[in-house]
């Protein structure tokens, strides 16, 4: 989903490349190519997890690339950036240390699905009962629905931040 919503128009491109300069992490003339390795780099990550022999390779990518998603994303909100988290899309709201988290949880997973898959054999997916598929599919519909949809969760359970009042105000 970030790769097809980052890659698929112009405007995504420009939308995408413009929310990296505008965090401050490259200059105005180098997010455009900051934005094309990104996006090439997410594409290497995809390609590698979907051939069967890239597990390992691929995981090692990943954890690389959520690591400099974390690093950025935690630059842009120490400097205080109001960008807009383009993660998985285009988005208003500004980078927040819930990006953060996200991409470092990522990371976290990616490294440690790194390290079970470089220390283990396959398990072969023909052994697993279409019980057991549904599940998985399942879950992992729902962790990455709420990966995607992070803003909304957090206006959800928080509210949107324009309705707060804060104390110092009162």
């Amino acid at each position: 989903m970030s790769l097809v919503s980052k890659s698929r128009t112009r405007a995504g491109f420009a939308t995408f490349a413009g929310a990296i300069a505008e965090m401050g992490l490259v200059s105005v003339r180098g997010a455009r190519p900051a934005a094309a390795l990104s996006i090439a780099a997410e594409f290497v990550v995809l390609a590698l997890l979907a051939w069967p022999a890239g597990a390992v390779p691929g995981l090692a990518a990943a954890t690389v690339l959520f690591a400099g998603f974390t690093i950025a994303l935690t630059v842009a909100v120490r400097r205080g950036s109001n960008a807009g988290c383009h993660c998985f899309g285009a988005s208003s709201s500004p980078v927040a240390r819930r990006h953060v988290f996200r991409a470092a949880g990522l990371c976290a997973v990616s490294a440690a699905a790194f390290g079970a898959a470089a220390v283990s054999s396959a398990v072969p997916l023909a052994g697993i009962g279409a019980a057991q598929a549904l599940i998985a599919v399942a879950v992992a519909g729902i962790g990455v629905a709420a990966l995607v949809w992070l803003d909304v969760l957090a206006w959800l359970l928080r509210g949107p931040a324009s309705t707060r009042v804060s104390r110092s105000r009162m």
